[in-house]
């Protein structure tokens, strides 16, 4: 998935205009690229411990999991655009959403045994 799909599904999920009717308004998208590397940053340090390289051009791809992507980051692109836009009631409902989205993405699926164990 690439920077600029991932503002494409953020603005439709605000319910703006989408990326190419905003061509007369460039501050909303150097807003959104701006918010897509802040997000993309984000999800990258929970996810990797490798160093963070940000998008040069939206029309790269991410270096994410797909979920991360296509579920997750959305909505913190969509929260960071709202705030941008002083439009505190979508800022409020996409900060909960990516939040929740974002905690499930460092659970861990495996618990290991610590138990001690006698030798038998």
């Amino acid at each position: 998935m690439t920077g600029k799909a991932v503002l494409d599904q953020a603005i439709g999920l605000l319910g703006y205009k989408s990326a190419e009717e905003l061509s007369g308004r460039s501050e909303i998208l150097l807003k959104g690229a701006a918010a897509v590397n802040q997000i993309y940053a984000d999800l990258h340090y929970l996810c990797s411990l490798l160093p963070f390289r940000p998008l040069v051009s939206l029309n790269e791809t991410l270096l994410l999991s797909e979920r991360a992507a296509v579920d997750v980051m959305p909505y913190g692109v969509a929260m960071l655009l709202a705030q941008g836009e002083s439009d505190g009631d979508n800022q409020q409902l996409f900060a909960e959403l990516y939040n929740r989205k974002r905690s499930s993405l460092s659970r861990t699926d495996k618990v290991r045994d610590r138990e001690p164990r006698c030798g038998l």
